[in-house]
């Protein structure tokens, strides 16, 4: 029993270890067999029926428990002597115990999904390469669908945007992104949640509207969003507990499941969304087509876009950087061979998508 205590730091390196083998050499059949239609959905069961339960996003819960960790290991410290070396050696054995632990936790609770069949292996179409003019016709169709939205639902849209519907958007969307995911070959479902932080920026200063957390089965979203932006980022990270892990991909299944609710809310925040993603190089591509594609739209659809823009700015990004450069190596890691480009995917996905008369 001496022995085991001595060497229990041991158990959490050694199972990150094992995980990471298993990330690094298993195939994806396998993963897609054991893992995405044996364990991950017995996960995400046992999460939906503990965590989700809570009235409160969770994510306070793991931090107050990082904070009091830290706060113990320092006091013991401390108390054993700041000169001694084994107090700083069994610090640093407990911050590999936990780190391991983290580490396992990750891949066993959402990380193995990185490892399954790709997108490209789940669709009847492969996304081919999108010529100049053919982006530029998308920007100019996806600016007509804007426009003929807001138009169509003005009224509707203003009056849902004076009213709070999140409760109802989170069931809705929650719903239709498990049976998207479904057609897929992603058989999980449930009572997952889509819980807003507080305070208001606490995501955006990272230079994110949202997120999934594995160590909680949550989604997580930033309150300071504009409400247009929120069914579109839900809509995201319901993907991702669903088990898409890309972004591109979750982007793109984020705005086929826009494209296709009944409610004008859904669809022109997917639309919006979408937009956002295409602007940045129409505009470099072909101004002068930007400038006379923007200024046709309606006045609604340019305040809209206007008001979007400055939700975000008044919450300016802390070491853009530095999150860029962790969080690209951190995909990287995880077999998203494009980093943060792969956000922008959704432009060829989406583009491929409409093509193949939108199937799968």
């Amino acid at each position: 029993m001496h022995r085991f205590r001595k060497y229990r730091w041991l158990i959490g390196p050694a199972l990150a270890i094992v995980a990471i083998m298993i990330h690094q050499f298993a195939s994806s059949p396998f993963i897609e067999s054991w893992y995405g239609h044996g364990v991950y959905p017995i996960v995400r069961w046992i999460l939906d029926h503990t965590i989700s339960l809570l009235g409160f996003p969770f994510f306070y819960v793991l931090l107050m428990a990082i904070i009091v960790w830290i706060t113990w290991r320092v006091r013991r410290i401390r108390q054993i002597s700041l000169k001694k070396a084994s107090a700083w050696t069994d610090f640093g054995k407990a911050l590999l115990s936990l780190g391991g632990w983290v580490v396992f936790l990750f891949y066993f609770m959402w990380g193995f999904n990185y490892d399954r069949l790709s997108m490209e292996e789940r669709l009847s179409w492969q996304p081919g390469l999108i010529e100049q003019e053919d982006f530029l016709d998308e920007c100019q169709s996806v600016a007509s669908s804007l426009a003929a939205i807001r138009t169509k639902h003005d009224e509707i849209l203003n009056e849902t945007l004076l009213r709070n519907h999140y409760n109802l958007l989170e069931v809705t969307l929650r719903k239709s992104s498990a049976e998207l995911a479904e057609e897929l070959g992603y058989n999980v479902s449930g009572r997952i949640r889509c819980r807003q932080l507080v305070p208001a920026g606490i995501l955006l200063r990272w230079g994110t509207a949202g997120f999934y957390n594995p160590l909680s089965g949550e989604c997580n979203i930033d309150p300071g969003l504009h409400k247009l932006q929120k069914p579109f980022v839900m809509a995201h990270e319901f993907f991702h507990a669903l088990g898409v892990t890309g972004e591109g991909d979750c982007n793109f299944l984020a705005y086929v499941l826009c494209s296709q609710s009944p409610y004008p809310l859904i669809q022109y925040s997917g639309e919006l969304g979408y937009w956002r993603y295409l602007r940045h190089s129409f505009r470099r591509l072909d101004p002068e087509r930007y400038e006379s594609t923007f200024a046709a739209l309606p006045e609604s659809v340019q305040r809209d876009l206007d008001e979007i823009d400055e939700a975000i700015r008044k919450y300016p990004d802390i070491a853009p950087r530095l999150r860029n450069t962790m969080y690209d190596a951190y995909l990287k890691s995880n077999k998203i061979h494009d980093g943060m480009a792969n956000y922008n995917r959704i432009v060829n996905m989406v583009i491929n998508w409409k093509r193949n008369r939108s199937s799968w």
